[in-house]
């Protein structure tokens, strides 16, 4: 099985996700993929 994005977004930091979002709200087919927990490393402890 075969499934194709226009998009992947590597990384769930500052801007993954908002980026993410607005590509789906275009009509696109949106990937996100991450590592370790959804949000990245907060930028006040990393």
């Amino acid at each position: 099985m075969t499934t194709k994005f226009d998009a992947i977004v590597i990384g769930t930091g500052q801007s993954g996700p908002s980026l993410a979002s607005r590509l789906s709200q275009e009509g696109m087919q949106v990937a996100v993929i991450e590592r370790d927990k959804f949000g990245g490393t907060c930028v006040n402890t990393g």
